[in-house]
C-alpha cells in the first residue's frame, strides 16, 4: 500500500519510526564490535584507575565513597523507571510520546536528587562521619545527569546508532579517568573520584545528546501515556527485587561469617561475574533494539534470538566450563597461594554460572516483547527463591555452602522457571532453550571429567599450562556437542564466518 505524501513525509520525520534496517546481521556485527569496543576500553580505564588512584590516594578516601555508592546504587533505579528502555521497544512512538518521557525522567532526576540531598545527613549520621555529609550530596549530581541523558541513549539505540553510543562511552571513561588524576594528583583526595564519576557522567549525557540530534517539545502538564507507564514500572520493579536478591548475599555473610570469608565470597564473585556482566552489557545494548524491530514476526524474532545466544553461549561456557575444572589453579593464578579458600567458593558459583549467560539472556525477549508484567512476576519469585537457598545454604556449609546452595537453586527451580516463563511468551519454546543449554552443559561434564582424571591425575599438569589445555579441550567438547543439532551446526558456521572477516578484512567494518 502506498503511503500518502504527508504520511510519507511524517514517517520520515519522526524521530521514532522504527523502519527495519536492510541487513540486521551486518548492524549486528557492527553494533557488538562497537560497543564491544568501547566497552574493552572502559574495562581499561576501570583497571587503570585501580593502579594509578591506589598511588595516589589513601584507602580512607576509597572507604568513603564506597559507603555512599549503595545509597547512590539503590536511588539511581529510580531515576528514570525504565521509560528510556521503552523508547527502545515501542514499534511506533511520536515526538509527543518521547517528549513526555523527557520531562517525566528529568523530573525524576530531579526527585531522586532532591531525595539523596535529603538522607544525606541519616547516612553521615550511620557512618559517624561529617565527611560523607557533603560526599552524598556532591554524589547526586550524576544521578541528575543520569536522568538526562535516558531519551537520547534510548534513541541511539533505537536507530541503532552503536558508534554514538560507543563514542559517547569511551570518552566519557577516558575524560572520567584523567579529572580523576589530575584531582588526585593536585591534593583532592576523596572528591577526585567525586569528581571522576560527574565528569564522565557530563561527557557521555553530552555525547549522546550530540549524536542523538534531537529537541524535545515544550513541557506540557501531562505524564507520560499509561502503557509505557506500566513497562518502566514493571521493569523497575524487576530490577528492584534483582538488585536485592543479588546483594543480600554479601550483607548475609558479613554478618555472620565476617569480613574474612566476605573477602573471600566477594573475590570469587567478581572474579566470575566480572567478565558475565561486562559481555552481557554490550550485547544486550546490540539485541534488544534489534528484537524490538521484529517483534511482529515471530519466526524472524526467534531465529535472531537463537543465533545471537547460540554464540553468545558457545563464546562464554566452555570458557567457564574449563575453570570451574581447575579452580585451584585458576585462583591460585590471580590471586596467589593466600587465597587458597576462595577456589570451592568459586567453583560453586562457577557452576551456577554455566546457566548465566542464556538466563540473563531471556531478559531481551520480555523487553523487546515489551512484556514486563511476567518480567517482574518471574522476578519477584525467583528472588524470592534464591534469597530462601542464601539462609538455608549459609546456614548449614557457610560462604560455601551458601555458594553450592545458589547453584543448586538455579538448576532446580530458576533456570526451569524461566524457561517455562518465557515459553508462554509464544517466541522462543522452552524446548528452544533446552536445545542450547544442554550440549553445553554436556560439554561442560566432559571437561570437568577430561581435566581432573586425564590432565591432572595421569599427565600431572598444573597451572597455567593446565588451564590452557582446559580451555583447549573445553572449546572442542562444546562445538562437538553442539554440532549434533542441525541449529547449533548453523550457529558454528557462522560464528567461524564472522571471525572470519573480522581477521582478513577489518575494513569492512566501519568504525
Amino acid at each position: 500500500m502506498t503511503l500518502p505524501t504527508s504520511e510519507r513525509a511524517r514517517k520520515d520525520t519522526d524521530p521514532g519510526q522504527s523502519a527495519a534496517p536492510p541487513g540486521f546481521a551486518a548492524h549486528a556485527v557492527r553494533g557488538g564490535v562497537l560497543v564491544g569496543s568501547s566497552q574493552l576500553v572502559r574495562i581499561a580505564v576501570q583497571m587503570a584507575s585501580v593502579v594509578i588512584l591506589s598511588r595516589l590516594l589513601a584507602p580512607t578516601d576509597f572507604g568513603l565513597v564506597a559507603a555512599v555508592t549503595p545509597v547512590i546504587g539503590f536511588v539511581s533505579m529510580f531515576q528514570d523507571l525504565g521509560y528510556g528502555q521503552a523508547i527502545v521497544q515501542r514499534a511506533e512512538i511520536s515526538q509527543e510520546q518521547i517528549s513526555s518521557v523527557f520531562w517525566t525522567t528529568a523530573a525524576l532526576g530531579i526527585l531522586c536528587a532532591i531525595i539523596t540531598i535529603l538522607a544525606s545527613p541519616a547516612v553521615a549520621w550511620f557512618y559517624h562521619d561529617r565527611r560523607i555529609l557533603f560526599i552524598t550530596m556532591a554524589a547526586s549530581v550524576p544521578l541528575l545527569l543520569g536522568s538526562l541523558m535516558s531519551v537520547p541513549s534510548g534513541l541511539l539505540n533505537r536507530h541503532l546508532n552503536f558508534r554514538g553510543l560507543a563514542v559517547s562511552d569511551t570518552l566519557g571513561a577516558v575524560s572520567g579517568l584523567a579529572c580523576a588524576t589530575l584531582a588526585a594528583y593536585l591534593g583532592a583526595r576523596y572528591w577526585s573520584l567525586i569528581i571522576s564519576s560527574a565528569v564522565s557522567s557530563l561527557v557521555i549525557v553530552a555525547g549522546y545528546w550530540i549524536f542523538a540530534a534531537w529537541k524535545p517539545n515544550k513541557p506540557r502538564a501531562r505524564f507520560v501515556e499509561r502503557e509505557i507507564g506500566i513497562f518502566g514500572a514493571n521493569l523497575t520493579g524487576f530490577s528492584f527485587v534483582n538488585y536485592f536478591a543479588r546483594n543480600l548475599d554479601n550483607v548475609l555473610i558479613g554478618r555472620k561469617e565476617g569480613s574474612v570469608q566476605l573477602g573471600y565470597y566477594d573475590r570469587a564473585y567478581k572474579l566470575l561475574y566480572f567478565p558475565i556482566q561486562n559481555i552481557n552489557g554490550p550485547l544486550y545494548r546490540v539485541m534488544t533494539p534489534l528484537l524490538s524491530r521484529v517483534q511482529e514476526d515471530p519466526q524472524r524474532f526467534r531465529a535472531m534470538f537463537l543465533r545471537g545466544t547460540g554464540q553468545l553461549t558457545l563464546f562464554t561456557v566452555p570458557a567457564m566450563a574449563a575453570l570451574v575444572a581447575a579452580p585451584q589453579d585458576f585462583v591460585q593464578l590471580v590471586f596467589g597461594a593466600r587465597w587458597a579458600p576462595v577456589a570451592p567458593i568459586f567453583f560453586y558459583l562457577g557452576i551456577n554460572g554455566l546457566l548465566q549467560p542464556l538466563s540473563n539472556a531471556t531478559e531481551w525477549i520480555f523487553i523487546a516483547l515489551g512484556r514486563t508484567a511476567p518480567m517482574f512476576r518471574v522476578g519477584v519469585l525467583t528472588s524470592t527463591l534464591t534469597v530462601i537457598s542464601f539462609f538455608v545454604g549459609l546456614h548449614f556449609g557457610g560462604a560455601v555452602g551458601l555458594a553450592a546452595a545458589y547453584a543448586f537453586t538455579e538448576f532446580v527451580f530458576k533456570a526451569p522457571i524461566q524457561y517455562a516463563v518465557v515459553h508462554r511468551q509464544g517466541t522462543v519454546t522452552a524446548w528452544d532453550l533446552c536445545w542450547q543449554q544442554i550440549p553445553l552443559l554436556v560439554a561442560a561434564a566432559f571437561t570437568i571429567l577430561s581435566v581432573r582424571v586425564a590432565f591432572q591425575r595421569v599427565l600431572h599438569m598444573h597451572g597455567l599450562i593446565l588451564l590452557v589445555a582446559g580451555l583447549l579441550v573445553s572449546y572442542a567438547w562444546a562445538i562437538a556437542t553442539t554440532a549434533i543439532r542441525p541449529g547449533g551446526r548453523a550457529v558454528i558456521q557462522e560464528s567461524k564466518g564472522i571471525i572470519g572477516k573480522l581477521l582478513k578484512r577489518p575494513s569492512n567494518i566501519r568504525v
